[in-house]
């Protein structure tokens, strides 16, 4: 009788538990369904014109914050004491681009732990008050470089004539060979101890770093993947530099390029990449030289509407653009 007891028990046990899985299986698939409809109905009906602003706003609020952080790390490290002098100067050859890659440790270990640190920056440079290189990390970055002075690049025109750090507006990089921008703080000798520039203060080069832009494009695309409306970020010249339109960052894959010479792979990858001008930004400077124009928008035509987001970083003035039709 307790067998049979036992046989029954175990058996209800088995049924009720069998029943239980199948009432499961049939309220998660119902959500699944519901979930799925749900994706359905999103990626049908667009987000409303509010909620693009939003997005809009939020980027250029992360974009704001992703380099304002790398001017913190230089301005920072542009303090530290082994950037207070440069004792191989007469090492500096066109060999190298600079000095070789065992002089100036303290230097490179400096460059070689923000680089490590910061994904953002691509390569780090210290630069003489003339524009010649001095040292580059990664080395491989300074070795390549078609020359060794750079007095002609806008970063370096605008840290010498205002003396502060400054970054620079789109341009093609001889360093990461694809589009960069560039932030240059000047480094000066301190003395009597003092910590700070001083008018006794010598200037002893600037701390150059370049953005790696890919990173930016990793944003925008997490942002704006499945969006039909256009995106553009742009520098304050208009420099495109990032567009949904074109659906990608515009960076030449240099790994194509690695086997040639530094001068044929620099000549290639100019005329693989172009730097373009939005074309409406023309409509954009109109607003903001307007003193009466309050507003960031305006209706291009037949319900196209085009807003933007400005991004101020010192000296420097972005913008994110939205073009869509509501």
């Amino acid at each position: 009788m307790i067998l049979e007891d036992y046989f029954f028990l175990s058996m209800t046990f088995i049924v009720v538990m069998c029943v239980f899985s199948l009432m499961v299986q049939h309220v998660l698939g119902k959500q699944f369904n519901n979930y799925s409809q749900e994706s359905n109905y999103l990626q049908e009906h667009p987000v409303n014109m509010t909620d693009k602003s939003t997005i809009l706003v939020l980027f250029a609020s992360l974009i704001k914050d992703k380099i304002s952080n790398i001017v913190d790390i230089l301005e920072i490290s542009s303090k530290d004491k082994a950037l207070m002098n440069v004792p191989f100067i007469k090492n500096v050859s066109s060999e190298y681009n600079g000095i070789s890659s065992s002089l100036d440790l303290d230097k490179r270990n400096q460059g070689k732990d923000i680089l490590q640190r910061n994904k953002d920056l691509a390569s780090i440079f210290f630069v003489l008050p003339d524009g010649d290189i001095y040292l580059g990390e990664p080395f491989s970055h300074q070795e390549q470089l078609p020359r060794i002075n750079f007095a002609d690049r806008e970063w370096y025109k605008g840290v010498t004539k205002s003396n502060q750090t400054y970054i620079s507006s789109i341009f093609l990089s001889a360093s990461v060979n694809a589009p960069a921008l560039a932030i240059a703080v000047p480094i000066y000798s301190s003395v009597n101890g003092l910590d700070n520039q001083t008018s006794s203060s010598t200037l002893n080069g600037y701390w150059v770093g370049i953005i790696n832009l890919r990173s930016l494009q990793d944003i925008f695309e997490s942002l704006f993947l499945k969006t039909k409306d256009q995106f553009v970020l742009i520098d304050h010249n208009g420099t495109e530099l990032l567009d949904t339109k074109k659906y990608n960052l515009q960076v030449v894959n240099t790994s194509r390029f690695e086997n040639e010479p530094t001068s044929r792979s620099l000549s290639r990858m100019a005329q693989k990449v172009n730097l373009e001008t939005f074309d409406r930004f023309d409509t954009i400077k109109d607003a903001l030289s307007d003193p009466e124009t309050r507003y960031n928008s305006t209706n291009l035509d037949d319900g196209m509407w085009m807003i933007w987001e400005s991004i101020k970083i010192k000296n420097s003035i972005w913008y994110v653009v939205l073009i869509s039709r509501i």
